[in-house]
């Protein structure tokens, strides 16, 4: 049932809810990030909770990795350390967050050791077909480089900042900034790259 009506436009009651939470935005951004993350707090054991008592009940299950991932401790738990880098050199190791590109990042200043940056893409049949030489050199170069893999689909913000135009595009990064670049499924010029870095 329509709440008002003006001329032949009707807004029906269950369209309040939204424009209060759209107008409320700019609240929301106001509040100090202690109040914010104690409403979020709140509001996801009250999510939870009904979740259980519930939606569980009525036969909504929630899906089984989204059940997992709510189950996980925290989440810096789950972000890649610059310790974790460490240890998987020798490897290439995938970011998905920007938190975790940040460490790497982070790991170049620490360590000075290079970092080469394969910018990728699920859908792109070049990446795909470097991507086993790519492997080939982080083992090959276990000691002297860290390797990692970035999906700029997953990291359209890194991707953008990196300045990435095509794929694949190979980067190195030293100190946290980038020293040395190329586009294009070459292995040869990828090689010479690392060679160059490290």
């Amino acid at each position: 049932m329509p709440v008002i009506c003006i001329g032949p436009v009707c807004i029906p009651w269950t369209a309040f809810l939204p424009i209060i939470l759209y107008l409320g935005r700019p609240i929301w951004n106001r509040l100090s990030p202690e109040t914010q993350q104690s409403i979020s707090t709140r509001w996801k054991a009250v999510r939870d909770w009904l979740q259980v008592h519930v939606w569980d009940r009525l036969g909504w299950k929630v899906k089984e990795e989204k059940r997992e991932l709510r189950k996980s401790t925290s989440t810096v738990s789950r972000l890649i350390t610059v310790r974790t880098l460490r240890a998987k050199l020798g490897g290439v190791v995938p970011l998905k967050t920007d938190d975790e590109w940040a460490t790497a990042l982070e790991f170049t200043k620490e360590t000075g050791l290079a970092m080469v940056v394969d910018f990728t893409a699920t859908w792109c049949g070049p990446c795909q077909q470097i991507a086993p030489f790519f492997g080939t050199l982080a083992a090959k170069y276990a000691e002297k480089a860290l390797f990692v893999k970035v999906d700029v689909d997953e990291l359209a913000d890194v991707a953008q900042e990196a300045g990435i135009i095509a794929m694949p595009t190979f980067q190195v990064y030293k100190n946290g900034e980038c020293a040395d670049k190329m586009s294009g499924a070459r292995q040869e010029a990828l090689e010479e790259m690392v060679v160059k870095a490290v």
